[in-house]
């Protein structure tokens, strides 16, 4: 049982390995220089990517939207807390799962920081494998994540390809409007309610109304 356990959990890591060689950066925050640089030769040695930082200010003052990975944050860090930075990054509209750690319990804190995200929250001193699995389950949260992103931005892009008169359609279809109840309540003929429909399913790349459906609820229509 112990070699199976063994087996997945380094199957996990080769995986998370993948996903730092294709870009996934861990990034530690952190103002022990020592503890700092012992993360990051502990995610090095095991093939991480990793940047570190000793201040909140510094870490988002480096901060662009091209970076993707996973954040190791102090939750007390001096002048810009790590709630802080976990607050700035929300309010930038950046997700980034972030790993909090601590020296010691602090139960308010600690729920503060999952209500607004935290992926994991570890008290110091950190034992090497707990650690590894919490970055293996960020950077997985960070590709999936950024997976959605894109696929979003594919949806936005699609739907702006619509026109005027074709988004205020698929706003029925999306509540299931037939093509005929569609032209009655837009006051045009059934077939040109169906014309608009194909032409909204071809341009949004939908093959079935229920992928019609489906788009629409993703791109926000109501």
């Amino acid at each position: 049982m112990m070699e199976t356990l063994s087996t997945d959990r380094d199957l996990t890591r080769k995986a998370s390995l993948n996903m730092s060689s294709n870009g996934l950066t861990v990034y530690i925050v952190d103002d022990d220089d020592a503890l700092r640089e012992t993360l990051a030769m502990l995610l090095k040695t095991e093939g991480y990517t990793t940047e570190t930082y000793a201040s909140g200010t510094q870490f988002l003052e480096s901060w662009n939207a091209t970076r993707r990975g996973c954040l190791i944050l102090d939750i007390n860090l001096p002048q810009i807390s790590g709630l802080d930075v976990q607050h700035i990054l929300l309010e930038r509209g950046i997700r980034l799962p972030i790993i909090f750690l601590t020296g010691f319990g602090d139960v308010p804190k600690t729920s503060a920081a999952f209500k607004a995200g935290a992926v994991n929250f570890l008290e110091k001193p950190i034992e090497s494998d707990i650690l590894l699995d919490g970055v293996n389950e960020a950077l997985e949260l960070g590709a999936r994540q950024y997976q959605d992103e894109i696929r979003q931005n594919q949806v936005n892009t699609l739907y702006g390809h619509l026109t005027p008169r074709e988004k205020e359609i698929i706003v029925f279809l999306a509540r299931g409007y037939s093509a005929k109840q569609v032209g009655r309540a837009l006051g045009i003929s059934h077939r040109t309610a169906e014309i608009h429909r194909a032409r909204i399913m071809e341009k949004l790349g939908a093959q079935s109304l229920a992928d019609l459906v489906a788009l629409a609820i993703q791109m926000g229509v109501r």
